[in-house]
C-alpha cells in the first residue's frame, strides 16, 4: 500500500466521540495519522472496525480502499489509552 493516499474523513457522524477523545487524552490530529500509518493493526471481529495500537493509545477506525482512485479512507471512531 505504499502508493495509496491515505485521506482521513473528520467530518461523519461518529467522528465527534473520536474528537471528544482525543480532547480528553491529549492526542493530536498528526499523532492520530502517525498511529494509522504506523501502529500494529488488528482487526476486531465483533464489530468488523480496525483498531491500530501506537504508543501509549489506540485509535479505532473503519476503513475503505478505492483502488481505482488510489484513495484510502479512515472514518475515525475513538481513541482509547491502554
Amino acid at each position: 500500500m505504499c502508493c495509496v493516499e491515505l485521506k482521513i474523513n473528520w467530518n461523519h457522524k461518529r467522528c465527534k466521540h473520536a474528537i471528544e477523545r482525543m480532547w480528553l487524552r491529549g492526542v493530536s490530529l498528526n499523532e492520530v495519522q502517525d498511529a494509522i500509518l504506523k501502529g500494529n493493526k488488528v482487526e476486531q471481529k465483533s464489530t468488523g472496525l480496525i483498531e491500530n495500537f501506537y504508543r501509549f493509545f489506540s485509535v479505532v477506525y473503519d476503513e475503505q480502499i478505492f483502488k481505482e482512485t488510489k484513495i484510502r479512507k479512515v472514518y475515525p471512531v475513538t481513541v482509547k489509552l491502554w
